[in-house]
């Protein structure tokens, strides 16, 4: 290891103070950012597709989670090497450039490349907790992490009325105007609030390996999103998914051999991290679709949808989004305090694992009143929470101090990878349900949703079953992995909270 192997900054072993929580007030705005890149083009699309009309609407989400999926490793490496301040700021500069070009885009292509550059954001959800941890006190670092990570949820108790106030007055290019005045503002608070960490390790980005794998996906994308209207055996779809699949291959024996692969397998030998990985995936994705169903189910006219639809508008819709994002955030709170006072966030992650399969079972069963559809939101909400905040405090607990920046940006690949393939695979699903309407815009039957819903149960269940199973912890892996590898200063530094934790749960 390069440089200093301590905890960096002026906060290091002290409690809170001012300076602290300025800290963490930005950097909970700044990963508010995803919860806007996500939600605004949920909500929008219809005002972009007035604009560039194309049946290929859902690539704007698609390349957001690729590109963050990509660029997450990436930047986890780079923050090891030049610092993790550093590179979030430069991460949240590119985004907003990518803000600034959707705003200003005279085609659906180049808005396609904007929302790419976009996509980067989500880098942030590994980069910042992975900064908290180097520059913040062993015990506020726990608070702090769930409070910044849970807080994605909490600017969807706004989103709704805000995103349909930007589009009656800019149309759905004063989404973009926000959205770019906010990550520059944020990005200049972060500079003057934060410290950076001094922590540092050799490391050399895998350009080839990210490119290898960003290729591999879209071209399987590709694939999964054309197959039907090309014909799933016909040469062109064949060729992509063989060309999809060698890619791929190619990456993962890049990743065996190369020096400074993009995922270091080795890591996920180890069941807890190997659990975080998978399951923080398997929630990820599912939110990343279930959260585009309940819009729709919610504002589809009862006419148009037959057996369900609610007909609500923007404004109405925050009816249920607020309550959702409310349960989300209190659960992601709850999680830090709970965390904090020595339970294992591993439980917090299994029980959003099963809140999950509790909250898309009732959205497929009973979604036709305000009521049924109320609350299956709020399960799921409580599972998001749960889920999202959970990721991060394992990963904390599973990684070497030197390593955090390199393996949280490698969960985190797992998780938005899954969640850029996850919605097209939905909606490849709900396909023969569809229906174009005679004046505009696509009806899904709800058999279709329900069975996407009850597939995402599934996937659930079977997480929760191979988290209890096959990936059980066992204590003496658990332990041994909290002190390997972990440099010496760093461990001091943590000692006295790692000692009374390990007396009450054992850790991983």
């Amino acid at each position: 290891m390069n440089g200093s192997a301590t905890r960096g900054g002026p906060a290091a072993g002290q409690g809170w103070t001012a300076r602290l929580v300025l800290s963490t007030i930005f950097m909970a705005m700044v990963l508010e950012a995803l919860s806007l890149g996500a939600s605004m083009i949920s909500i929008g699309l219809p005002s972009v597709l007035k604009e560039f009309p194309t049946t290929q609407g859902g690539w704007l989400t698609t390349v957001y989670f690729l590109a963050g999926a990509v660029s997450a490793p990436l930047l986890g490496k780079a923050a090891d090497l030049y610092g993790k301040r550093r590179t979030l700021m430069v991460t949240m500069l590119v985004s907003g450039v990518g803000a600034v070009i959707c705003a200003l885009a005279p085609s659906f292509a180049v808005m396609v490349v904007g929302r790419t550059l976009q996509g980067v954001v989500l880098a942030t959800l590994s980069l910042v907790p992975s900064l908290i941890r180097d520059v913040y006190p062993p015990r506020q670092a726990v608070l702090a992490s769930s409070i910044t990570v849970s807080g994605m949820g909490a600017f969807a108790l706004v989103s709704p009325l805000l995103i349909g106030w930007l589009i009656s007055v800019g149309g759905f290019r004063g989404l973009f105007w926000f959205d770019a005045v906010w990550t520059f503002t944020l990005c200049l608070a972060i500079r003057l609030s934060t410290p950076e960490s001094t922590l540092r390790r050799t490391a050399r980005p895998d350009v080839l390996g990210g490119a290898l794998l960003a290729a591999g996906v879209l071209a399987v994308l590709l694939y999964v999103s054309m197959g039907r209207a090309w014909g799933w055996g016909s040469v062109a779809s064949m060729i992509l998914l063989l060309a999809g699949a060698l890619l791929l291959a190619s990456f993962y024996l890049h990743t065996r051999r190369g020096p400074e692969p993009i995922v270091k397998l080795s890591l996920f030998r180890r069941k807890p991290l190997l659990f975080v990985a998978v399951g923080g995936a398997t929630a990820y994705a599912i939110s990343a679709s279930t959260f585009q169903l309940i819009p729709m189910l919610a504002m589809t006219p009862r006419e148009a949808g037959g057996t369900y639809g609610l007909g609500f508008t923007t404004l109405q819709y925050a009816s249920v989004e607020t309550p959702k994002a409310l349960v989300s955030v209190l659960a992601g709170l709850l999680l830090g305090f709970m965390v904090a006072r020595g339970r294992h966030p591993r439980l917090f992650l299994t029980l959003g694992l099963v809140a999950w399969a509790i909250g898309t079972t009732l959205l497929a069963l009973r979604n036709d009143t305000y009521g049924d559809l109320l609350l299956g939101a709020l399960v799921v909400g409580i599972g998001g929470g749960l889920t999202v905040a959970g990721v991060p405090n394992l990963v904390m607990r599973a990684t070497p101090a030197g390593d955090q920046g390199s393996t949280a940006g490698a969960v985190q690949l797992c998780q938005t990878g899954f969640a850029s393939i996850l919605p097209t695979v939905m909606f490849a699903v709900l396909a023969p349900y569809a229906t174009i309407m005679p004046g505009g815009g696509v009806v899904y039957a709800e058999t279709g949703f329900r069975l996407w819903l009850l597939i995402s149960t599934v996937l659930a269940v079977g997480m929760v079953l191979i988290g209890v199973t096959f990936l059980r912890e066992r204590r003496d892996e658990a332990v041994e992995f909290a002190v390997e590898e972990r440099p010496p200063a760093a461990v001091s530094a943590e000692a006295g909270t790692a000692i009374a934790q390990s007396a009450e749960t054992p850790k991983i």
